[in-house]
Order: structure tokens, then C-alpha cells, then sequence
């Protein structure tokens, strides 16, 4: 079916294109010029050749096709220089130019196969009728309205209670059925699940295709899960203060925003709730990292579908792969802070806007607005997240994509809005009544809240967004917690990868017009907002956590550039054995990934993380055997020392969740009067107060515990019962 086009009257070359002055004049007009279309046809498939029959009747088969060595070479050697180029960066030997001539040389050759058809990675179908205007049911508008009204109302008090929850879940069934496209999904579903039981026969269809989507994500889920217990190994101060807010909500604190530790968003803390209880994991490491590494396992199936959107499931497969055993976002995940909770909801926002977009279905737009305001209950630096999709509707509508149609697009934005803002609701009551505590956080990194900007803002802010560009080719940052400092944010071959996907995209997008790949190509600044506003601590830029988000576009990206492999084996063999080179190669790639991130996250984070964090674990283990064999919990103790272990981390450790075990030097005479067995943990350095001890219990003992680790000992002083019983430290840590 063709497309039927307006009558237009006849234009001079001179007119064919507006200008770029024409189009911010249109601008000023409210009046945007569509940014139009490249008028190139699509590449035209290598033509079968058609065998001629000879004169005798016996069969002749068809003569081989005589491939020009161009078409053999342009794809495998851009990807060969990029993986050059970005082994040196890796390794950050040689100049830094030669890499980069490197890089422009493969994104030549890249373009130049995309032009000559060696390679044509695919848009999904895309519907031509144009969107309508969003039409809604008028009461369940009402209902929506009244029912934020009193979620709003009712959450005064920064809690949680039984009403809120009530208008909240009313508000947001109410604002869906207002807006949702054909019969409301809470009326129909039950009918459907209903028949579906009484079916009798149920079918399962099986595809080659959904068998290994679901070994790749058997795979991520190995890489995620894998000794979850152990790796990382120890926590830091950020997660008492996590584990303390669980346990306010254990105590029926239900806090809608917690202002511990200069305020936090509630979702990670009643994720870490039911964890605990279901699980039976209680107040402890492992109850944060089961829910946070759950939170980037979901994450991979959006990113799966997102990349789809863009440039078809092959794509979308190899990006699922790359991210499911991908070093950084596996290292946010298993960190056991709220860092995963920023991606797990840019992923779907960009999906459903995509296929929104794509389909002209305003359910998918509903849906984004639903997911942004649930994102933002999630991780600050989810804030970001609107901006994007208002973004990304803003761009769909200078693109001839949104011709005759922009109206309805603008309509669906704003229900999208209203849709976030009720799920927001809860939050948007703490905003009025606290707004210093929802905002203090973020005003100490982008404003002099708690120092003046060390520079001009905008001079900062331009290095900043620089450095966060680079961080995934070159340099992800200082954060040891939460990853391997100065070093690029994905392995070299993901990263190599990475960069041709960013030149495919740009090419497709000069070459087609299409608003997604330019989408993809903007996306990653945006998201990276909450690192580069870091103005005031300009050292935090690059922050692997706080630019998180921007995992859903980046690994699209390199999926693109993956998928690229087969196909361009397929369209210059079309049959015969050659035609799986690029399958293989593409494996052989995904089998070196596997080693490279495997290394990073099982072998050199992990050691990295056990020569920074202090042993806590260890300190709480033998308090714990302290306490049960001639001790107690309340005779145990750690000598305060600048620099050393979070003692309320050592309580949680030893099973004691809200103990403290701090005492200090100047609370030493308190130990004369108890005469149960005591222990004191000293750090080795602290001379001063073991020769106080020393001096105040001449008859205690003193003994070390050696660790495997250097600079991890820690000193024993035991204060024996009147009963004179000794007691026995453990012998080495645990594994």
C-alpha cells in the first residue's frame, strides 16, 4: 500500500530543505518545521543470480556469486580497529590520538557497509494511521482526581497508613480505566483467566528463537546470583543506614520519604521488608543484595524489548547479553544499595514510549506515565526520568514520523504526565510539607548547600559532561564501592562495540530520519544528568550508580553493533555454510565477553572490595562466639578509632541490628564495675588505648587475630570473669 501525500505546490532547489534558521524562526512561531526525511530509497538486497539454462536437458547448477573483497572486508576490519582502539584505551598505553583515529576509521568503514548494503539492520513495522487525540471516561476522570485528592490529604505525617494505600490504589485504577484504549484490562482480565481455566487444553508453543532468549537469560541470571552471599563480601556505612530504615518499618514506621542519611526514597526499604520476612533472610547484607540484584534481573527483559524497537530482536538478544553479564551493571546490582532501582525503571519508560510511538497506541504511553511515577518513589537520580520521555516526545515531533499526528502525541504526553504525577502522589504531599529534606541531597551536589562550587557552574558542568561521556571507553570514576576505579565502564570488547553501535545509529539517522536512533543517541546525556550536575563535587563525576540509566542505551547500542555480525553473513551468503560466519563470529565475540566480565566481577572487584572495605563480618563473628560460649552481646565491645569499622555494622554482623558496639577511651572506667567476662576489639594501630587497658585490667590477656588479608588484624583484649574462664577466638575467618 503507498502512501498517499498532500498536494504541495512546486518548490526551487533552492527551497527543497529549510534551513536551520528556518527552523528555530519556526521555533519562535510554536510552530516547529518537521525535521524531513532522507528521500534515499531503502538499499536494495543483493540480487539472487538466475541461472540460464543450457541447451542440454541435464540439471547445471547455478555458478557461485563473485562477492567484491570490499563486501568481505568493509564490516569484519571496522570491528577489528575497534577492538584495537579500544584495547589500547584498556590499557591506556600508546597516544590516545592513534586510538581515536582508529575509532573514526571503523565508523568510516562502518558507514560505507551500511551504504553499500552490506549490512541493514531493521525498523520494526511501523503503523501509518495516524494517532488520535486521547479521549477519556469522563467519571473515572473524577473518581481519579478526588481519590489524589484524599491520597494527597491523608498522607500528611510523612506515613504510610491504611486510608492512603486505599485512595492511592483507587486513584491509580481510576486514572487507567479513564484513559485505557478498548475494554479496561481490570474488567477483562478476569474473564480471560477465568476462560483460559476452563479451557481444557492448554498450549504451549516453543519457538527456537524464545529457547534462546531464555538460555541467555539463564545465563544472566548465573552471573547476577552467583555467590550472592559472598561478593561482595562486607558492608559499608551506607547500609546500616538502609538496614536501620527496614528496621523502622519492622517497628511500623511506614514512612513515605525517609530523611536517614540526608533522605531516601521508600521502595528499596519495603522490597528489603518482605524480603526479610519471606525469605527469612532478616536484618541483614544479604536481604539488600536479594533485592537489588532481583531489580537488574527484571531490568534485562525491557532492555531486550527496547532494543528490539530499535533495530530488531537480534539486537535486542545480543543486548540483553551484553547487559546481563556486563561488569557495571552487575556490580550496581550486587552492591546491595538503591543504584539498580534507576535503570529498572528507564528501561520499560523507554520502551513503551518506543512502542508508543511506533504503534500509535496510547495504553503504551499510559503505561510510561505509570512507570515514571514509580520510578521516582525508587532512586533519586530517577528524577531525570520525565525530563527524558518529555524529551522524547519533544523530538518525535520535529520528525515527519509524528506528521498529522503531533496533536495526539501532545495529548498522550499529558496524560502520561497526569498519570505519574498520581502514582507520585504520596511523594508530592512530602514535597510540600518537606521540601529541604526531599531536595537537600541533590542541592548538595548541584548547589552550595554544603560548599560553594569550587568553579564557574557552567565551565564545571561542560568538563563534567565530558567525563561522563568517556566513562564508558575510558574512565568510569574513583567509587571503589560500586566499581574498578579509572578504569572504562564495560569490558573492551562491549565497549569497542559500544562506539560502532553509536555510529550506526548516527548513520541510520542521517540517512533515514528515524526520531528513535537519534532518540538512543540523546538519551545517554540525559541520563547521565545525575552525575554531571554534580557541581559541587565534581570529583563524584563519573558516578557508575548515578548514571546508571544510562546502562539501557548504552548496551542497546553495542547490541546493535553485534547484531550487524549475522547479518551481514546472511546478506552476502545467502545459502550454504557461509552464511554462519557472522553467527560464529558474533559468538565468538559473546564467549570473550563472558571471560573479560567473569574476570572483572568474580575476580578483580572482589579483591578490590576485600582490601577496601573493613572486615565487619569478621569483627561480629567472633563478638558472636564471644557471646555464646563464656560472654554476652552486652560485654562485647569496639574501640573507637578514626578511619576503622562502622561499629553499628559489627552489631549487625554479630545478629544485634540496632547495637552499637562503640566505647571510647574516656569510657574505660565503666568496665571496672561489671564482673562479667568482657571483650574489647581494638584496632592494631591504636597503641594508646591497649596500654590504657593494659594498665586499668592487669589481668587480662591480650591476643591477635591475624586475617588474610593486610591491614585487616584485629586485637583482643579479654577481661576473664571471677570465675576465671578464658575464652577462644575464632581461629580464621569464614570464606
Amino acid at each position: 500500500m503507498t502512501e498517499t501525500h498532500e498536494p504541495q505546490p512546486p518548490e526551487t532547489s533552492q527551497q527543497s530543505e529549510p534551513t536551520v534558521l528556518d527552523w528555530f524562526k519556526s521555533l519562535l512561531r510554536l510552530r516547529p518545521i518537521p525535521i524531513p526525511e532522507s528521500e534515499h530509497e531503502p538499499e536494495a538486497p543483493i540480487p539472487t543470480p538466475v541461472p540460464i539454462e543450457p541447451p542440454s536437458q541435464e540439471p547445471v547448477r547455478a555458478a557461485p556469486v563473485a562477492l567484491p573483497p570490499a563486501a568481505l572486508l568493509r564490516l569484519p576490519l571496522a570491528l577489528l580497529l575497534a577492538l584495537i582502539a579500544q584495547f589500547g584505551f584498556e590499557l591506556k598505553s600508546g597516544s590516545i590520538w592513534t586510538g581515536v583515529a582508529l575509532y573514526l576509521a571503523a565508523a568510516g568503514l562502518v558507514a560505507w557497509a551500511f551504504w553499500e548494503g552490506d549490512v541493514a539492520l531493521p525498523w520494526l513495522p511501523r503503523s501509518r494511521a495516524p494517532a488520535r487525540i486521547a479521549t477519556f471516561r469522563p467519571a473515572y476522570l473524577i473518581a481519579a482526581a478526588v481519590l489524589a485528592g484524599l491520597t494527597f490529604a491523608s498522607s500528611a505525617g510523612n506515613r504510610f497508613n491504611a486510608p492512603t494505600l486505599l485512595f492511592w490504589l483507587g486513584s491509580i485504577t481510576s486514572i487507567v480505566i479513564a484513559f485505557w484504549e478498548g475494554p479496561a484490562p481490570f474488567r477483562t482480565a478476569p474473564n480471560r483467566l477465568r476462560l483460559w481455566l476452563e479451557s481444557g487444553s492448554w498450549r504451549l508453543r516453543i519457538s527456537r528463537w524464545n529457547v534462546l532468549v531464555l538460555f541467555v537469560f539463564g545465563i544472566s541470571l548465573y552471573f547476577r546470583f552467583a555467590h550472592i552471599n559472598s561478593l561482595p563480601p562486607e558492608m559499608v556505612s551506607d547500609h546500616a543506614e538502609k538496614l536501620l530504615d527496614v528496621v523502622d518499618v519492622f517497628n511500623g514506621k511506614y514512612s513515605i520519604f525517609f530523611p536517614r542519611n540526608t533522605g531516601r526514597e521508600a521502595l528499596q526499604f519495603y522490597m528489603a521488608a518482605a524480603t526479610a520476612r519471606w525469605l527469612g533472610t532478616g536484618i541483614s547484607y544479604l536481604t539488600l543484595k536479594i533485592g537489588t540484584v532481583l531489580a537488574g534481573v527484571v531490568t534485562l527483559p525491557f532492555i531486550y524489548l527496547f532494543a528490539r524497537e530499535v533495530a530488531g530482536k537480534r539486537a535486542g538478544l545480543a543486548a540483553m547479553a551484553l547487559a546481563g553479564v556486563g561488569y557495571w551493571p552487575n556490580v550496581i546490582s550486587r552492591v546491595g544499595l538503591r543504584f539498580p532501582l534507576y535503570p529498572l525503571f528507564v528501561a520499560p519508560a523507554m520502551y513503551y514510549l518506543a512502542r508508543g510511538v511506533r504503534t500509535r497506541r496510547r495504553n503504551d504511553f499510559l503505561i510510561c506515565g505509570l512507570v515514571v511515577g514509580a520510578g521516582l518513589h525508587g532512586y533519586t537520580p530517577a528524577r531525570v526520568i520525565p525530563i527524558l520521555v518529555a524529551a522524547g516526545v519533544f523530538l518525535l515531533l520535529l520528525h515527519r514520523e509524528a506528521r498529522k499526528s503531533r496533536g495526539a502525541f501532545l495529548s498522550y504526553l499529558m496524560m502520561a504526565g497526569l498519570a505519574a504525577l498520581i502514582v507520585l502522589m504520596p511523594l508530592a504531599r512530602v514535597a510540600v510539607d518537606r521540601p529541604d529534606e526531599l531536595i537537600y541531597r541533590m542541592a548538595t551536589r548541584y548547589g552550595s548547600a554544603e560548599r560553594p562550587l569550587p568553579g564557574p557552574a557552567l565551565q564545571i558542568f561542560l568538563s563534567n559532561v565530558w567525563n561522563a561521556l568517556r566513562m564508558v571507553n575510558w574512565d568510569d570514576g574513583e567509587v571503589w564501592v560500586n566499581s574498578i576505579p579509572h578504569r572504562p565502564a564495560l569490558d573492551w570488547i562491549t565497549a569497542a562495540l559500544f562506539l560502532l553501535g553509536f555510529a550506526i545509529a548516527l548513520y541510520r539517522y542521517i540517512r533515514k530520519r528515524h526520531w528513535i536512533d537519534l532518540f538512543v543517541l540523546i538519551s545517554i546525556p540525559i541520563l547521565q544528568l545525575p552525575s554531571t550536575l554534580s557541581l559541587a563535587f565534581p570529583a563524584e563525576n563519573p558516578a557508575t550508580n548515578r548514571a546508571a540509566g544510562a546502562i539501557v542505551p548504552v548496551f542497546t547500542l553495542a547490541g546493535m553493533a553485534l547484531a550487524t555480525l549475522p547479518d551481514w553473513a546472511e546478506r552476502l551468503w545467502r545459502e550454504g555454510r557461509l552464511r554462519w560466519i557472522g553467527t560464529l563470529g558474533a559468538l565468538v565475540l559473546m564467549f570473550g565477553v563472558l571471560r573479560l566480565n567473569y574476570n572483572l566481577v568474580f575476580i578483580e572487584y572482589d579483591d578490590l572490595y576485600r582490601r577496601s572495605a573493613w572486615n565487619t563480618s569478621d569483627a561480629g563473628r567472633i563478638i558472636r562466639g564471644f557471646a555464646e560460649s563464656i560472654g554476652t552481646y552486652d560485654t562485647a565491645y569496639v574501640v573507637a578509632y578514626p578511619h576503622w569499622m562502622d561499629t553499628r555494622l559489627v552489631g549487625m554482623n554479630a545478629g544485634r541490628a540496632t547495637k552499637d558496639y562503640a566505647i571510647s577511651a574516656e569510657a574505660f572506667d565503666s568496665l571496672r564495675i561489671d564482673p562479667r567476662a568482657q571483650l574489647l576489639l581494638l584496632n592494631p594501630g591504636d597503641v594508646e588505648s591497649l596500654e590504657l587497658l593494659r594498665a586499668m585490667f592487669p589481668q587480662a590477656s591480650v591476643s591477635r587475630w591475624t586475617s588474610p588479608l593486610p591491614g585487616k588484624d584485629i586485637v583482643l583484649f579479654f577481661i576473664p570473669p571471677a570465675s576465671g574462664a578464658e575464652f577462644a577466638p575464632p581461629a580464621e575467618p569464614e570464606s
